[in-house]
């Protein structure tokens, strides 16, 4: 599908209900996107060391434990793209929450397939776009001016000697460098 990314790994289903794993599963992989699932926090974690999901459809609720605690431990290591699934009493609470916590989307259940699907190829063509443009400005580098180069994206500030200086902005906008 033209604009979609090239290189889909495989798209993580983390939720506590078999049929909603293999559903979902069946139904990515029936539209030729890669798909493993997994039950619980604990073989979220042991998939996760093993892998690297291009995207993670996680459920927030997951039998006795928060998915906004699963949530959070994913963001404190990875950057993968994650979109929760939602479907009881607190769920805008949950919704909100769980986009402040990092999630790039939400889908409340229930919910069609085809909209999951949407929105999963929807985050992972943003994802990409995103990683491109990163990309891009790390190509574009920094500034060079009288032996001295400024690399914008990591903050150094390198002389012809290759001494290197960290620079940090002050709150008046003017940058520092050591």
């Amino acid at each position: 599908m033209p604009g979609e990314p090239d290189e889909v790994d495989h798209i993580l289903v983390v939720d506590d209900d078999a049929m909603v794993r293999q559903t979902i599963t069946n139904y990515l992989e029936e539209h030729n996107v890669p798909a493993a699932s997994v039950s619980s926090r604990q073989d979220l974690s042991r998939h996760l060391e093993n892998a690297h999901p291009s995207l993670i459809v996680l459920d927030l609720r997951l039998g006795q434990e928060d998915g906004l605690d699963v949530l959070k431990e994913i963001r404190s290591h990875s950057h993968v793209p994650i979109i929760i699934m939602t479907g009881h009493s607190r769920e805008e609470v949950d919704r909100i929450a769980g986009l402040e916590l990092g999630a790039d989307d939400y889908l409340a259940k229930p919910f069609g397939l085809r909209e999951m699907l949407a929105r999963v190829r929807a985050v992972l063509r943003r994802h990409e776009m995103g990683r491109a443009a990163r990309a891009r400005d790390s190509e574009r580098g920094g500034y060079r001016f009288n032996g001295w180069s400024l690399d914008r994206r990591t903050r150094r500030l390198v002389n012809t000697q290759k001494h290197t200086h960290a620079c940090v902005n002050s709150p008046n906008g003017i940058v520092s460098c050591r």
